[in-house]
């Protein structure tokens, strides 16, 4: 399994994991509380995790493709929801999840 994390600055994390996963539960598996959610992709999995002033994502796929195509996702939404701010995106690959 390949691994993929990426934190995320910012004041926003609980509302951007109710955006995403409302939005993604429209066409795949997800589910959220105010601190966590989870989606998951016909490739892989994404853990959320929403802290006070990060909001961090912990992806699992099968391999880098999938992984990579998962992070496009989530990007591509999260800059669409969060466009009253800017968020500095980073990557961490081959990291063991948080949330294990």
């Amino acid at each position: 399994m390949e691994k993929s994390t990426s934190t995320i600055k910012t004041q926003e994390a609980s509302n951007y994991i109710g955006k995403l996963c409302r939005h993604f539960r429209h066409k795949i598996e997800a589910e959220y509380t105010p601190t966590t959610g989870r989606a998951v992709f016909p490739s892989g999995t994404c853990e959320m995790l929403a802290m006070p002033d990060q909001l961090i994502f912990d992806i699992t796929a099968s391999d880098t493709e999938n992984v990579e195509k998962i992070k496009g996702v989530l990007v591509r939404h999260l800059l669409k929801f969060s466009y009253k701010e800017t968020l500095h995106i980073e990557w961490q690959d081959g990291i063991t999840s948080s949330t294990d």
